[in-house]
């Protein structure tokens, strides 16, 4: 079952690492722009490799929350 973006925001703050694919859903942005963040020199989002599956991602959840944060931001007040 497929969990909401509180749930995964809710997740990012206890510090859980998150997948690009469930970041995207917390950012309202594509998995792909998340995966050009990973992707970046530097990433624009710390992450790690999942233990036991390969070449899979998770996001670092202070990242993604800085991320939000970021886009919440309300520009022009002082």
């Amino acid at each position: 079952m497929a969990r909401s973006v509180e749930d995964l925001e809710s997740a990012a703050r206890t510090g859980e690492w998150l997948r690009p694919g469930d970041v995207a859903l917390v950012l309202g942005v594509s998995r792909t722009a998340v995966v050009r963040m990973l992707n970046a020199d530097p990433p624009a989002l710390r992450y790690r490799i999942k233990p036991g599956s390969g070449r899979h991602r998770e996001c670092h959840p202070d990242d993604v929350i800085a991320a939000l944060e970021q886009r919440r931001q309300v520009h022009g007040d002082q």
